[in-house]
């Protein structure tokens, strides 16, 4: 009789440690999400700049793209050349222009281009003007010029720019007296100045 209870008790102590288990595992199953509450697919624009926008494109033109953003029913619309690719929600990719940049660190001032050349800033937005002064340390003309230009990028990436387009260089300083050079010029970016 002592054998038939703990086996009697060995049994219902399997089968509850079985029931615990069995709940244990299929409760992921019920934490999947419903089928119908998926979100309907989108269109995928990847700017020159390496953002992504995700939205419903209407129309591309030899000039520009029609598209509605995610959650509004407005038509925009966005130059051509500032779009890198669209990729469509049925899995087609259609490519316009390069990308502009690779990927660097963010607030890298080395990154910053200096041009004198109007052509080399076309297709962006202008940001805003920014000078710069050389160091009073600079001990000849040629690091004068240098320390204007690097204090230049740093103020043009604190503005979010990556091309600077020189309006007026300045250098001053003769024999004997310490070398100064000043620099103005307008930062432009990849996109509009917020508002």
């Amino acid at each position: 009789m002592y054998m038939l209870v703990n086996r009697d008790k060995l049994f219902r102590m399997r089968f509850i440690i079985s029931f615990f288990l069995l709940i244990l595992f299929s409760l992921p199953l019920f934490a999947q999400a419903p089928a119908s509450a998926e979100k309907e697919p989108s269109d995928t624009i990847v700017l020159i700049s390496g953002r992504k926008m995700a939205a419903f494109v209407q129309n591309v033109s030899p000039s520009k793209i029609s598209y509605f953003p995610i959650g509004s029913k407005e038509l925009k619309d966005m130059d051509r050349k500032q779009v890198h690719k669209i990729m469509y929600r049925n899995g087609r990719v259609e490519t316009f222009n390069t990308m502009a940049v690779q990927v660097v660190s963010e607030g890298d001032w080395q990154t910053v281009i200096l041009t004198d050349n109007m052509d080399d800033v076309e297709g962006f937005f202008p940001l805003g003007e920014v000078q710069a002064q050389s160091s009073p340390k600079s001990r000849n003309a040629r690091s004068a010029r240098q320390s204007a230009d690097i204090r230049l990028k740093k103020r043009a990436v604190n503005m979010g720019g990556l091309v600077v387009f020189i309006t007026k260089r300045e250098s001053k300083g003769g024999y004997g007296e310490t070398p100064t050079h000043y620099v103005e010029g307008i930062v432009y970016g990849f996109e509009p100045p917020a508002e």
